[in-house]
């Protein structure tokens, strides 16, 4: 027994060794195979000898199984529920730290490769002196020196010497690094005898650096164990270029090595880098080539800070790390702390460019939480996470005090900068523990706002226990597209050298070594923030990508930059105001009011009686208004900076002419905008009529409620109903019109759906037929009465009556509530009266119960977000053009959108049309639908229990459900607005027709260019489909609401209503010939095909054969429609075929004179 024991524990300490050895590879082959090996030899274990007797199977040792537990699984417990939602959250935390971290087996691969490349710099031979304005000897080497020499000439001499030092620096030597891609940073430390005594001056040091790494990388290319080398800007700062080291064979794809360089501490001293002091003369740098500088003095030159900066980021370096390391090097919670916060910064894009807020400022950030006692080492991983940015939320003295992580017991400087200088210099302070180096001076202040606002959304996010706070904050990315609602391009950005001098900055050029984009990019960040005032509650400029670029390039200058961004993001209650209200006329403000808008300002007189100055923007429609902040941007940018209009492109009303009704005209009739105008004149009539039904004398029965349910009272149709104020070809019949045959269709007019709830009565019958027959005869008396007391042209139905108020026609039904539980009285075969749900039920409830409520409902989202109407109407516009919109309910796609705005984590909710509808197809193609049930919490009515309750619902009777579940308070667990539809095809289609629009119209909006198609992601494409049948535009009602609109395209003209004392015809309603020849086609032969149409406009018919279609079939006299024998198969029976000539010759005859053609496109 105590053999096989000592066995079994070989055998458990082998797998426990594979397992070490499989998590540290990055696949989990290893894994499951020492698993299985393990697994067969338990089950050896337990097989009987055949050879002797049987042995017994050994007794396990289960007693750790029933020990009570230790403290820290105590703690673990603790954590998990005071500080997680659950512990799923703590073990997605665990499971995402795993993913990031290096594995002990790569770290040994790159340790390895660390110390070849260690070897072979410290064995790099030294040079030949030369002087430093003569680089043809760096020609010889085909490198070309990674750095922007202007101008060329600049005194002093450089001699390569062997680096005195090879440090492993940065985020990997901490244990802070994160995968994928992982870059290892190494220092080589410039020997001090490469330096002569005025090398801090007129970017001596610098150049000298940029040829020190040329002379590195010249030698690294021919190592073997290299694959590749390129230079790049050590986040995005031209002054500050480094070598990027690809490692050879497979080490190449895991991670790459960035060599910096660094000075010894005694190389300069400190204090001649104050940031008070000037290190570039302007004489030499305004000097024309080949001139030097006749003096040395500094006396009137401005000061250099950033200048003087990059060469004390390069004398810190070592002091920075030791500082690192003592701070957070023997706790492993703060550690994977900052590894969380990495990847959080990561997600948001605020890692990238220069001035960025970056993983070294953030690792020091945490440091300064800890030794002003806000964290300790002992925090776990979520706690630094979590408290870091709670503090970074709340943190306000970035901007106006300053951080500092210099010692209050560190001996007093003289010569050391106050923080008051700093602050009097930088934008955003943070001191680093020398008192010399502000960590942020390439920082402007709207980034460090972006990070404290993207902090207060992530706690807020924290906070709200409905939500995936993990899936928000760590796995969704929140590119700077979609972050914010407006984007401002300047397509030109070489016009700001002149831009230089209208801000009278041309001393920062010597700071900056001639980089005029850095100079003006503060000063245009100041206007926009104060031209668009209240406007905008955030602006961020976005950083480029820093480039990499081959050893025998040219370095990318600011000369290339093609464009620069800007982000809006707006405030939703003062976004569209077009007044800016000045001061005064008689105080001394209003002079510089004057100055800041030009012309634009003008004295007006306000309600209050005062007289002040004041700019308008003129704007009819809310869709004018939206573009309030562009025409702003654009003026003020003109004025004070000089660009040209044509060079500042804005991006935020590109897709509006989607959604306006297309004018002849310059000057229409009415003013329509995107619609929401006409939806507001239509909710008018319909509260006038709503009165005048409540207001109705001599009605059997009273009406208890009036609610509309078209998408016309939700703010959700796409083109809403506009006044019959047209000229049509039409005839009369009666009080009503009627199409005339081979006459061009009327245009377009819609009913809008309303439902009038009939109060209760003893006279009501229990029959579901008798309650049917009495409703009509309410019907005929309602309308009888609206035509005599109010005078209101009528059209009378058994079912509906049509009213006809200010040009727009409303379809009353009048309902009765108990009718439901009538419909759902079953009788049993033992004549027992149950309640049942079926289907004539259920239809009802949805009509009167369900839509009132969720209109209501949807039109309080409209109440809040004043954006929601025109973005749900984009993506209903969308869904239609894809030819999609018969399979798919119009109500599922108003609340993908209303989700977007109630549960807009991790953004905020969308204030433009295009940031919401690219937020609409990011979620349409993103989410889950197969294992996550959306959850639209209309009114906040759902709560936390409800949450658990209906995911718990959903995974349990998963098989059951719609494949796209939406649940919302009305209609919790069926989601009965997607049930039947959309099939699995169907959504599999939308989510890549999705994907690709989002990534197609994302690429035209960051591209910056102001002559873009942007119509193309709602021209579906058409190759997967198999016949195509031509209409005639003549026929079409909707012909001029297309994507593409034809020159010779009839768009009617409607004029304003007015009231006529005469009789007054209804028009032509709900008459679409394109639309009942589709319904005919789908009725007719939906056994052999899918059809597809654009309801809105689309002059075709997709047409899609079924897999039957294709299949041959046993004769049955039952199925021969469309069907011909098959004479290819020589078979004795007889087998049928698809006649596909003959279908397609009924699609012509079905359609006659409506169809144009029919269009073969596969075989």
């Amino acid at each position: 027994m105590k053999k096989t024991n000592k066995r079994e524990q070989e055998a458990h300490a082998e797998m426990s060794e594979s397992s070490v050895e499989a998590s540290d590879s990055d696949g989990y082959e290893d894994n499951i195979n020492d698993d299985n090996e393990d697994l067969h030899e338990r089950d050896h274990l337990s097989q009987p000898n055949k050879d002797g007797p049987p042995v017994k199977r050994p007794k396990l040792n289960t007693g750790h199984l029933h020990r009570p537990p230790t403290s820290e699984e105590l703690n673990n417990l603790k954590e998990a529920e005071n500080l997680f939602h659950s512990s799923l959250f703590r073990m997605q935390i665990t499971e995402l730290l795993n993913e990031v971290t290096i594995k002990s087996k790569r770290k040994g691969q790159i340790d390895a490769f660390l110390h070849q490349l260690k070897d072979e710099l410290l064995s790099l031979p030294a040079g030949k002196e030369h002087d430093l304005s003569s680089q043809k000897w760096v020609q010889k080497k085909k490198v070309k020196v990674p750095l922007v020499q202007t101008p060329l000439r600049v005194k002093g001499n450089f001699q390569f010497l062997t680096p005195s030092a090879v440090k492993v620096v940065g985020s990997y030597l901490l244990g802070t690094c994160i995968r994928p891609n992982p870059h290892v940073d190494i220092a080589v430390q410039i020997p001090k005898d490469c330096l002569q005594a005025k090398d801090h001056l007129n970017q001596r040091y610098l150049r000298k650096r940029a040829l020190y790494l040329t002379h590195v990388a010249a030698h690294l290319q021919h190592s073997q164990i290299i694959d590749e080398l390129k230079f790049t800007y050590h986040h995005g700062n031209h002054m500050k270029p480094i070598l990027v080291v690809t490692p050879s064979e497979k080490l190449g794809k895991h991670f790459q090595v960035c060599i910096h360089t660094c000075l010894e501490e005694s190389s300069f001293k400190l204090n001649r880098f104050h940031i008070c002091k000037n290190n570039v003369r302007r004489h030499w740098f305004l000097a024309e080539p080949g001139s030097e500088d006749p003096t040395e003095g500094q006396e009137n030159e401005p000061p250099t800070p950033h200048y003087n900066t990059a060469i004390l980021q390069d004398m810190t370096m070592d002091k920075h790390l030791q500082f690192l390391h003592q701070a957070i090097d023997d706790s492993a919670g703060v550690k994977e702390g900052i590894a969380l916060l990495r990847v959080w910064l990561h997600q948001r894009e605020l890692d990238v460019g220069y001035g960025s807020f970056s993983a070294f400022i953030l690792s020091m950030y945490v440091c300064y939480l800890l030794k002003k006692k806000k964290l300790n080492g002992m925090m776990s991983s979520y706690q630094i996470m979590r408290n870091t940015l709670l503090n970074l939320s709340a943190e306000d003295a970035w901007c106006t005090q300053g951080l500092s992580l210099l010692d209050l017991k560190t001996p007093a400087d003289s010569h050391r900068p106050s923080l008051a200088e700093f602050c009097s210099v930088f934008e955003v302070v943070f001191v680093d523990p020398t008192g010399y180096v502000n960590l942020c001076a390439g920082m402007n202040k709207q980034t460090i706002q972006r990070v404290c606002h993207e902090a207060k959304v992530s706690i807020r996010c924290l906070e709200t226990s409905t939500v995936d706070s993990f899936e928000l904050l760590f796995m969704t990315p929140v590119p700077f597209i979609r972050k914010f609602d407006h984007i401002l391009h300047i397509s030109n950005p070489q016009n700001l050298k002149s831009s230089c001098t209208k801000f009278g900055i041309e001393d920062t050029l010597l700071d900056h070594s001639g980089n005029y984009l850095n100079c003006c990019l503060s000063r245009l960040l100041q206007l926009l923030e104060k031209s668009l005032g209240k406007r905008v509650d955030l602006i961020a400029c976005q950083p480029d990508q820093t480039q990499q670029w081959d050893l025998s390039e040219n370095p990318p200058d600011w000369d290339s930059v093609k464009k620069i961004s800007f982000g809006l993001l707006l405030n939703q209650e003062f976004a569209t105001s077009i007044l800016e209200k000045g001061p005064a006329a008689d105080i001394s403000e209003a002079s510089s009011f004057r100055e800041f808008w030009g012309g634009k300002s003008e004295l007006r007189r306000f309600q209050d009686g005062s007289i002040c100055e004041a700019v308008v923007w003129p704007s009819q429609t809310l869709a004018e208004r939206r573009q309030v902040c562009g025409r702003i941007a654009r003026h003020i940018l003109h004025r004070h900076a000089g660009l040209p209009r044509e060079d500042t492109i804005f991006i935020g009303g590109q897709l509006n002419s989607l959604l306006c009704f297309p004018q002849r005209t310059k000057k229409p009739a009415i003013a329509y905008g995107t619609g929401e105008e006409q939806h507001l004149d239509i909710l008018r009539s319909y509260d006038e009529l709503c009165k005048q039904l409540r207001s109705l004398k001599d009605l059997p029965l009273n009406i208890t409620s009036i609610q509309g349910t078209d998408p016309v009272f939700r703010f959700a149709d796409v083109f809403p109903a506009m006044p019959a104020t047209f000229k049509a070809a039409t005839k009369l019949d009666g009080n009503r019109q009627i199409p005339i045959p081979d006459k061009a269709c009327p245009p377009w007019t819609k009913t809008m759906k309303v439902v009038c709830i009939m109060e209760g009565s003893g006279k009501w019958p229990e029959n579901h037929e008798a309650i049917r027959r009495l409703k009509a005869a309410l019907h005929i008396k309602l309308g009888e009465l609206i035509h005599e007391q109010h005078d209101l042209t009528t059209s009378i139905n058994v079912e509906y009556v049509d009213v006809l108020k200010d040009g727009f026609v409303f379809r009353i039904h009048l309902a009765y509530l108990r009718e439901i539980a009538v419909l759902k009285m079953c009788k049993t075969p033992e004549g027992m009266l149950k309640m049942r749900d079926t289907e004539e039920s259920l239809k009802l409830e949805h009509e009167i119960v369900l839509m009132p409520k969720l209109t209501s409902a949807l039109h309080g989202v409209q109440q809040q977000h004043l954006t929601y109407s025109s973005v749900v109407c984009m993506a209903k516009r969308w869904v239609c053009a894809q030819l999609l919109a018969d399979y798919i309910s119009e109500v599922a796609v108003e609340l993908l959108v209303a989700h977007l705005y109630l549960s807009p984590d991790p953004y905020t909710a969308p204030v433009s049309t295009m940031t919401g509808f690219l937020r609409f197809l990011h979620l349409l193609s993103t989410h889950d639908w197969t294992l996550v049930p959306l959850i639209v919490n209309l009114n906040s009515e759902i709560t936390k229990e409800d949450y658990s309750e209906i995911q718990s619902k959903f995974t349990k009777d998963r098989p059951k459900l719609p494949l796209m579940y939406l649940a919302t308070p009305y209609d919790k667990y069926q989601s009965v607005f997607t049930k039947g539809q959309p099939t699995a095809q169907i959504l599999h289609r939308l989510v890549v027709l999705a994907q690709e629009s989002l990534g197609v119209l994302q690429e035209q909006l960051v591209q910056g260019v102001a002559d873009v198609d942007f119509k193309q992601v709602f021209r579906p494409p058409l190759d997967p489909y198999d016949v195509i049948i031509h209409l005639k535009t003549k026929f079409l009602a909707r012909c001029y609401h297309a994507v593409d609109i034809a020159e010779s395209t009839f768009i009617p003209y409607h004029k304003v209503w007015e009231a006529n004392a005469g009789n007054v015809t209804l028009p032509v309603v709900n008459f679409d010939p394109g639309r009942i020849y589709l319904q005919e086609l789908k009725t007719t032969f939906d056994d052999f095909a899918l059809f597809f149409h654009d309801p809105n406009g689309g002059d075709y018919i997709a047409v899609l054969w079924k897999p039957c279609v294709h299949k041959l079939h046993p004769f049955k006299v039952s199925h021969i429609m469309c069907q011909e024998p098959d004479t290819t198969s020589g078979n004795s029976e007889v087998l049928l075929k698809t006649n596909i000539a003959a279908l397609l010759e009924d699609f012509k005859i079905l359609g006659d004179g409506l169809v144009k053609s029919v269009e073969i496109r596969t075989k």
